[in-house]
């Protein structure tokens, strides 16, 4: 029988032990779209001599394997719990912050990451899991819409194995909010926008090792180049110089936006220090826009993107 694309499950779980498999349960499952499982093997090719032009058969190499999905993002309804997914924020290197009944944040970390993670993809009847894993995380703020937090976790191994779907799973019931009067400004400046995206951009590297199955023992995040997009219409030089502030060394400003749902439910995403990157002509249904890239830089440190959940 056919595996059904309807019928799909995410869950991840950290490891107890760096690029240790997990066993996955009910508990640890996420609800999430666009599941994909990517695997990858370095194939060794041999080119002996024997005189003929046959070839020997490849052997299998290094093995890794990549596990990407979208997220809504939202709270867990409870203001100073976390959601479900936040978890998998803290495996693409965020620190997590709890205040009590207020809020729980999430920040750019260096130091405290924490262990690896496990996840499994289960395509009913198949499971295909990764291990010694961690991720980058990239986000979508379209007007009107809930936004999108799209994940890509890189392990060091994975197997697929027949498996049922998990039972019991509890997910969260709350309803994501849109990004509708979004209060945003960029350098106090209420600009026009549609969209707003950014990218995390962790650099990922798998930990070579000959003692390893797989020839790699977990991934690592070895650095970071937070960045982001948006279109605003192209406004007056007086009302705000887009262009200047390109052109000028060191000028800097903040960009906020936010969703707002009931109490526990308010998805405030901030970016402390924003630098205007590059900027592009273009136009949105016969209106005159911007495309721009920015650079999102430190304030005091590790705090050049915050998702604030209230």
């Amino acid at each position: 029988m056919p595996s059904r694309l309807f019928a799909t499950q995410l869950a991840a779980k950290v490891e107890a032990g760096e690029g240790t498999k997990e066993t996955l349960a009910a508990a640890d499952a996420v609800l999430v779209s666009n599941l994909k499982f990517s695997p990858d093997i370095e194939m060794y090719k041999r080119d002996t001599m024997r005189g003929s032009l046959s070839r020997d058969p490849s052997i299998s190499g290094k093995q890794r394997a990549t596990i990407s999905f979208d997220v809504e993002m939202k709270g867990s309804g409870t203001p100073g719990t976390a959601p479900d997914y936040g978890k998998l924020l803290k495996g693409c290197g965020y620190s997590e912050t709890l205040v009590t009944s207020t809020s729980v944040t999430y920040k750019p970390a260096t130091t405290g990451i924490g262990n690896s993670f496990s996840l499994s993809a289960y395509l009913d009847g198949v499971i295909a899991k990764i291990w010694g894993a961690r991720g980058n995380v990239k986000g979508s703020m379209d007007s009107g819409k809930p936004g999108i937090l799209s994940f890509e976790f890189q392990g060091a191994n994975f197997e697929v194995v027949d498996g049922d779907l998990l039972t019991g799973i509890s997910y969260s019931t709350i309803i994501p909010p849109a990004f509708l009067s979004a209060a945003l400004l960029i350098n106090a400046y209420a600009a026009i926008c549609s969209k707003v995206d950014f990218d995390t951009a962790n650099t990922l590297a798998l930990r070579e090792s000959i003692n390893s199955a797989s020839g790699f023992l977990s991934c690592l995040i070895t650095g970071r180049n937070p960045k982001g997009s948006l279109d605003p219409e192209l406004s007056t030089i007086a009302v705000h110089d887009w262009f200047g502030k390109w052109k000028t060394p060191g000028t800097l400003g903040s960009l906020s936006l936010a969703a707002t749902g009931a109490a526990g439910n308010i998805v405030t995403v901030s970016f402390p220090k924003v630098r205007y990157a590059s900027i592009a002509s273009n136009d949105r249904n016969g209106i005159r826009t911007l495309g721009l890239d920015f650079e999102a830089c430190l304030s005091s440190g590790d705090d050049e993107i915050s998702i604030a959940l209230t």
